[in-house]
């Protein structure tokens, strides 16, 4: 009878944008060791049942939460712009 194969078992990826919850504590535990500096503002748009937006730091004011997801938004965007240059 032949013995099965072993397989090696790696990780594939770091992160898994797949697993909301595992990937917030992740960007959690990055924001405690200050791998992003000085963390002035956090904003999350999350679509469950509903279309909820959370924003928390020293500079959470509204108008700054929606700067900021206004700034992601661009620059996710600026990606697709500059796809092929």
């Amino acid at each position: 009878m032949p013995k099965p194969h072993v397989a090696e078992v790696v990780t594939l990826y770091e992160n898994n944008f797949r697993d909301p919850v595992a990937e917030l504590r992740r960007i959690a535990d990055e924001i405690e060791a200050g791998d992003y500096g000085g963390v002035g503002c956090v904003a999350i748009a999350l679509l469950g049942d509903k279309l909820e937006v959370f924003a928390a730091g020293m500079d959470s004011e509204p108008c700054s939460a929606g700067m900021l997801l206004h700034a992601g938004f661009m620059k996710m965007s600026q990606a697709i712009v500059e796809h092929g240059k």
